[in-house]
């Protein structure tokens, strides 16, 4: 009886060259979900924050504006002590600066008195707000940069060869053995550049989304996250809107506005505290 002889196994370089391409076929596998999912995410996000989240900006940038001119009255108000008109002064000058920020900076759309706002953030602040966000507001009005335009392929056969690694790529592990060395090494470096071509692709996205939403641009993103982020900021800014109305409340009895000035300075004492502490 002939004795039956097994395949010749693979060289220890087709071996290797098959791996290597199994994991790169993985890895761009991945890449490109996360690239759709760049696609998908930045849609949703794009119209909720123009449904929701920049109207409320908008309320809120409106609402603080209110706020500097109500703590700038108070300032006049005998009947508040030297020490509660100073605090008043304080938190017109805060607000003040942050309103202008969301209005120069962010460019967030709101009606409000920009030169009032300017001429209170130079009384209560002691500074002139364009000259002291001279770099911001530069850096605020740049053009935002262009991302890279797409790199053309590197030859005419790699369109052709990358529809052979895809197929090879689904095929069942036992079946991809007709390949050699040489053959998985040329489609290891046809998924090579395509990986870096999703990268680069991936990179403008990221960087272009954070231009957009006035992001960091050293912030790293995760676009699996944005929408759960996007829905607490929303929640996050709603809450401040509350707050913002009941500041507002205050100011129709100066009675209410002292007692709401003394509240507000244990607080900061207290928080100075904490702060010392540590």
């Amino acid at each position: 009886m002939q004795e039956k002889t097994s395949a010749t196994p693979p060289a220890a370089g087709a071996s290797a060259q098959r791996g290597r391409f199994e994991t790169l076929a993985r890895a761009l596998d991945g890449e490109l979900a996360r690239l759709a999912l760049w696609g998908k995410v930045e849609q949703d996000y794009q119209k909720q924050y123009a449904d929701v989240l920049a109207p409320l900006e908008t309320v809120e940038v409106e609402l603080k504006a209110r706020l500097v001119f109500c703590f700038d009255h108070a300032c006049k108000q005998k009947e508040l002590t030297k020490a509660e008109r100073q605090l008043a002064s304080e938190i017109a000058a805060q607000l003040a600066e942050e309103t202008l920020c969301s209005l120069e900076l962010d460019g967030t759309p709101a009606e409000c008195d920009t030169d009032r706002l300017k001429a209170l953030y130079r009384k209560h602040g002691g500074g002139d707000f364009d000259a002291d966000f001279a770099e911001e507001r530069e850096a605020a009005g740049a053009p935002a940069e262009e991302p890279p335009a797409p790199q053309a392929e590197a030859d005419d056969t790699a369109p052709a060869l990358l529809a052979e690694v895809r197929a090879l790529a689904a095929m069942e592990a036992d079946k991809r053995d007709a390949a050699g060395e040489d053959r998985y090494a040329e489609y290891n470096r046809v998924l090579e550049a395509r990986l870096a071509g999703v990268a680069r692709e991936i990179a403008a996205a990221e960087r272009g989304f954070k231009a957009r939403y006035r992001f960091d641009p050293e912030q790293s993103i995760d676009p699996a996250d944005l929408m759960e982020d996007l829905d607490a900021e929303i929640a996050d800014v709603r809450e401040y809107i509350g707050e913002l109305e009941f500041e507002l409340e205050q100011f129709v009895d100066m009675q209410q506005v002292k007692a709401w000035l003394k509240a507000m300075k244990r607080q900061l004492a207290a928080t100075r505290r904490r702060e010392a502490r540590n």
